[in-house]
């Protein structure tokens, strides 16, 4: 679907989002980090129960997530996101035509490589709970300027049918209170359709908050329709 003014957008709820679980190399992929990104203090929002923190930790970096399922006891999270992790997964399964499979080692390599996920995750926030904060968009407990990149993956235009074109503005201002540069991706709802006017509609209201915006292309994506990600930046720091 593309969003429109008339659209009537349901209220997100916590339910509807999966807890994801991917690994770093995803996130490079579908980031395109490089040595100096992974070098820099990274925000992964929502972080769900990706690795990419735990990751990037354990070869010396300096990364956090937001989530506001981290607000669960250890016992409850790891029940949603072993539960999520199963969706997820049916979820390819069932749409497979939709996924270039070799991009993650066909679907016995994609299912090891989500569950790997999901456990160094769960591993890592019981050895560094301070790593993983309960936040949510459009409301971050951080300080400005605390990072340099915020990461925002499968929540901003996937759940297009649940979020109107404000929130995903005012989520987009967040992120870019918090860190100079944002990156958001994909550019299309959870059935894999694009958006064209919403992220037009987007992207001018970001030029009204003084943000800069630019379309770049996914060289591998595992969602054949997801091919771009939105990079938002700010060329001068916040006032305090």
């Amino acid at each position: 679907m593309t969003a429109s003014p008339r659209t009537i957008h349901l209220p997100l709820t916590e339910s509807d989002v999966l807890v994801s679980a991917r690994s770093l190399g995803e996130y490079t992929d579908m980031f395109d980090l490089d040595d100096a990104d992974l070098g820099g203090r990274i925000v992964d929002c929502p972080g769900g129960a990706a690795s990419a923190v735990a990751e990037i930790c354990a070869n010396g970096g300096d990364a956090i997530a937001v989530d506001p399922q981290y607000a669960l006891g250890g016992y409850d999270l790891r029940t949603r996101v072993l539960a999520d992790l199963d969706r997820s997964i049916a979820h390819s399964h069932a749409r497979d035509l939709d996924y270039d499979w070799d991009v993650r080692g066909g679907v016995v390599g994609h299912e090891s490589v989500r569950r790997t996920a999901a456990e160094l995750m769960l591993a890592d926030l019981d050895a560094a709970p301070g790593r993983y904060v309960a936040g949510a968009l459009p409301d971050l407990p951080l300080a400005s300027d605390s990072a340099d990149l915020v990461l925002c993956s499968h929540l901003l235009f996937t759940y297009a049918d649940r979020m109107s074109p404000e929130d995903h503005v005012d989520a987009i201002v967040e992120m870019a209170r918090v860190a100079p540069e944002v990156r958001v991706y994909p550019l299309v709802d959870h059935s894999g359709t694009p958006l064209p006017e919403l992220v037009r509609s987007v992207i001018a209201k970001l030029k009204k908050e003084r943000l800069t915006s630019r379309i770049e292309p996914v060289v591998r994506p595992f969602q054949l329709a997801a091919t771009t990600r939105l990079v938002v930046e700010r060329t001068t720091r916040r006032r305090p």
